[in-house]
């Protein structure tokens, strides 16, 4: 498992006056889940994945290992402009399906979405920072329906056998974003 780090904000002095501004660092991909419950850990495996090969990806770029951080990443995730969530969401969908979310499509279910085993889930610790003013303005979350969360560091072979595709699918999302 790859730690999770703080990040820090660019700070860059001004050229036309004197106060320091902050910027915010592009896009941040975000791994969620916890490895010892089985299918609930493929987001980290997915994050794993990209960290790899992020040769083919722009240095702007950051990986963030959020595991089951829950109220930790709010202080991450303001700092960015956009970010991709990798988690297994349980979507009551068929194990292994993929989806891909929108925040605006998350706010319009009837139905709340189970974002992994963490607490509180990762769409509390956004609407607080909604409320903020400071929660990124484009999010993207790509969830896998889990069949398998209970202990153990095995995925599902429905959700291993998605990998491949998702992996393609996070890529190609990338390209659109940058």
């Amino acid at each position: 498992m790859i730690p999770a780090f703080p990040v820090q904000p660019i700070i860059l002095m001004c050229p036309s006056n004197n106060f320091v501004c902050r910027m915010k660092k592009k896009i941040a991909i975000i791994g969620l889940g916890n490895p010892l419950r089985g299918d609930d850990g493929v987001g980290l495996l997915l994050l794993q994945y990209l960290q790899q090969n992020k040769k083919e990806l722009p240095q702007t770029i950051d990986f963030i290992d959020g595991g089951t951080s829950g109220m930790n990443l709010l202080h991450i995730l303001e700092q960015y402009d956009t970010v991709l969530l990798l988690d297994a969401v349980d979507f009551k969908g068929t194990s292994g399906e993929i989806k891909k979310f929108s925040m605006d499509e998350i706010n319009n279910q009837k139905i709340r979405l189970s974002l992994s085993t963490h607490e509180p889930d990762f769409l509390t610790v956004f609407s607080f920072l909604k409320e903020l003013n400071k929660a990124p303005t484009h999010l993207v979350i790509f969830g896998v329906q889990p069949k398998d969360t209970s202990y153990g560091m095995r995925l599902s072979k429905e959700v291993k056998c998605v990998l491949p595709k998702l992996q393609k699918q996070v890529l190609k999302e990338i390209q659109l974003m940058i």
